[in-house]
């Protein structure tokens, strides 16, 4: 006989399945349900009934409308109104909020444009809480079940510190403590390339499968999904895979060390290499029109700017050579400014795969992009947040629920 602690696990993983199910499949039906988890019709039906009673699911009409009043609801979808999730995004030269309500329609949003290299953990707060109030145009904020901030720059294990960004000075800045106690929310702070992974979560085509997004723009970042989770590590939320070492004593790179893969792949990189500037780390943004205007040049057959993406290339093909050495070869979603140029990277990619992987294994791995790299953070972002919903509320307490496992 299973002991309640058991059983209990038991339920909430029933619960969760269901819930998992439908945000794969918006508007489902109890039979739908039943077939997709393997629970019995009677199971699903019962679990169903419950978070309905919950306001976690709700009933609608076969064309996604809510069920009127006195008309039995022919499906299932999740509540939009069961809960609201805010995402801040910390970024060179901006800051920018979004939340969405449970069922991932974004309801607010607002950036605002601005040098942040000298604010404190006090301003930026400030900063995220008048662009929340903002997106909430004339209505009072939402209460939020979770605000997770995206970050350019490396962020701590625990969640909760800017370790160092780009974008600003400051070090070592704990923005989710004033953050929580401020909107009352569970707050998380992430690297926001390391996040991307989360975007997929729900994708049929990427379900189950290990993969890693790379972010080539300012900088160049990965993040990995291995194993069904997103990895974070044990120090650091980051997967440094700009800084990995490509040539010693190389090209300087923007983090104050030489010879990193991003002093040759990140944006200011092929812009100096290919108005021979050598190792200056410019102070602005290399805006995408300007990279826009090189990449077109590099097609002309304009010898600087072809090295400069040849170059570029070949450092991003070396790092994955050397990550698919300790990892198998994984499919690539590229995404970020640099993503815009794949047809100039994508030979010297796969040429620097071939000659640093073990017998060239990876270089014929499979390569998409992600053009939109904001629309990339917000939607990995809210999809994380959305998960840590549902796994606390499968996992609530009060109605006992008479469910076969």
């Amino acid at each position: 006989m299973l002991a309640k602690t058991d059983a209990d696990d038991v339920r909430a993983h029933n619960r969760h399945a269901v819930i998992d199910h439908l945000r794969r499949t918006p508007i489902s039906t109890r039979k739908a349900v039943s077939e997709a988890t393997g629970l019995s019709v009677s199971a699903a039906s019962a679990i169903a009934t419950a978070l309905l009673r919950t306001g976690i699911l709700e009933e609608v009409d076969d064309d996604g409308r809510t069920a009127r009043r006195g008309r039995p609801g022919k499906a299932l979808a999740l509540a939009a109104s069961a809960a609201t999730v805010a995402i801040g995004k910390v970024a060179v030269g901006e800051v920018s909020v979004r939340f969405a309500d449970y069922a991932g329609n974004v309801r607010g949003e607002a950036r605002r444009e601005c040098d942040l290299s000298d604010l404190g953990r006090d301003e930026i707060v400030a900063a995220l809480l008048a662009l929340l109030d903002e997106a909430a145009g004339e209505a009072p904020r939402p209460a939020f079940g979770m605000l997770i901030v995206a970050v350019q720059g490396k962020t701590d294990s625990g969640l909760s510190r800017i370790l160092w960004s780009p974008a600003l000075r400051a070090r070592d800045l704990d923005i989710a403590t004033p953050l929580a106690a401020a909107t009352g929310a569970q707050v998380q702070v992430f690297n926001d390339c390391s996040l991307m992974p989360e975007a997929f979560r729900w994708t049929p085509d990427f379900s189950g499968r290990d993969f890693a997004t790379l972010f080539i723009g300012f900088g160049v970042g990965m993040g990995l999904r291995l194993g069904g989770s997103t990895f974070q590590g044990q120090r650091s939320s980051a997967v440094e895979f700009g800084h990995i070492n490509h040539i010693p004593g190389g090209a300087r790179c923007r983090c104050g060390n030489h010879g990193c893969v991003e002093a040759y792949a990140g944006d200011y990189a092929i812009w100096r290499r290919a108005h021979g500037e050598a190792d200056t780390v410019p102070t602005r943004r290399i805006s995408d029109a300007d990279m826009h205007r090189l990449a077109a040049l590099a097609r002309e057959g304009q010898g600087a700017a072809a090295t400069a993406f040849e170059e570029a290339g070949l450092a991003i093909g070396y790092g994955l050579g050397r990550v698919f050495a300790l990892i198998d070869p994984l499919p690539i979603v590229f995404t970020g400014s640099g993503a815009h140029a794949m047809d100039l990277l994508e030979p010297a990619i796969r040429r620097g795969i071939s000659e640093s992987a073990i017998d060239g294994s990876g270089a014929d791995t499979a390569f998409s992009i992600a053009e939109d790299v904001d629309q990339l953070i917000f939607s990995a972002a809210t999809a994380h947040a959305l998960a840590a919903l549902d796994d606390r509320f499968a996992r609530f307490a009060g109605t006992e629920i008479e469910e076969a496992a």
